[in-house]
């Protein structure tokens, strides 16, 4: 279970997105998934609640297709 207010590493982060690391900086650069929080000069951690909330809303069916 993935506490909210968990950090995730790059490498936890691909395993939930099922994509490789470029691919996720891809869609951060796209503005489509949220940048990691700095932990220091090399250390990149997203918060498990915004990967969450970006797997949620891939979830829900686009209300566009629907109208």
């Amino acid at each position: 279970t993935i506490h909210p207010e968990q950090r995730l590493n790059i490498q936890a982060v691909e395993v939930l997105l099922g994509v490789k690391r470029s691919k996720v900086y891809s869609l951060i650069k796209a503005g489509k998934f949220p940048a990691p929080e700095r932990d220091g000069p090399k250390c990149s951690r997203w918060r498990a609640a915004d990967v969450l909330d970006y797997l949620q809303s891939k979830r829900e069916p686009a209300r566009e297709a629907v109208l």
